[in-house]
């Protein structure tokens, strides 16, 4: 019976070797968008192989303590355990340095959009000629530029915590122009939003209910 466990163990572990093969290539790779989803897959695919994993070794092990086992048999196979957990460790950590790394691309991305966007935006609005049509598309890439907050980490291995109750924030009071579409007020309504909202420690989805 153990060594069929053992068999069906080596199996999983074949599959995880593999997996964490293709995770380790990801050490020294510049992460795009494509990466980051590819690295999601595996990184799900390692951690349902991985469950596996330690339910079979922990048969083994039981099996092999009602078998009066040796301790030196008992202490190889938690050796062989320990080993596993550290591959997978391993993998883990370069996954959670490759998605940061990622994330923090991708804001860096975002913030020089919106400088690019907002120093576009001052220049045009010095220039009467410009249209209402040109002034509102790029306050819309402005609003796209702006970071989003980072999602939330979700362990599912976790038991489900009842929902907490749906609060109302208040915002702060803030003395904010309207801007209406006019070109030429979009310089004193940049300046007034950037020193009210967008400077200061209120974060991202704040800021933009200000915009609405």
């Amino acid at each position: 019976m153990v060594q069929q466990l053992k068999a069906s163990r080596s199996g999983t572990k074949g599959h995880m070797t593999r997996s964490i093969g293709l995770i380790n290539g990801y050490a020294n790779k510049v992460m795009n968008q494509q990466e980051a989803n590819s690295l999601e897959v595996l990184e799900g695919k390692l951690k349902g192989l991985y469950e596996t994993y330690v339910i079979a070794s922990r048969d083994i092990l039981e099996k092999l303590r009602a078998s009066k086992a040796t301790q030196e048999e008992l202490d190889e196979e938690q050796t062989i355990t320990l080993q596993t957990q550290d591959e997978v460790l391993g993998a883990r950590a370069i996954i959670k340095q490759k998605k940061q790394e990622w994330l923090d691309d991708e804001r860096d991305r975002r913030l020089l959009t919106l400088f690019q966007a907002t120093n576009q935006a001052s220049n045009l609005a010095g220039n009467q000629a410009t249209s209402q049509a040109q002034m509102a598309q790029l306050i819309a890439q402005i609003v796209a530029a702006i970071p989003a907050p980072p999602a939330p980490v979700i362990n599912v291995t976790a038991a489900p915590a009842p929902a907490p109750a749906v609060q109302s924030i208040r915002l702060p009071q803030r003395q904010i122009k309207h801007f209406r579409g006019d070109v030429l007020e979009w310089t004193q309504f940049w300046e007034s939003f950037n020193a009210a909202v967008h400077s200061s420690s209120l974060s991202n989805v704040q800021k933009f209910d200000y915009l609405k």
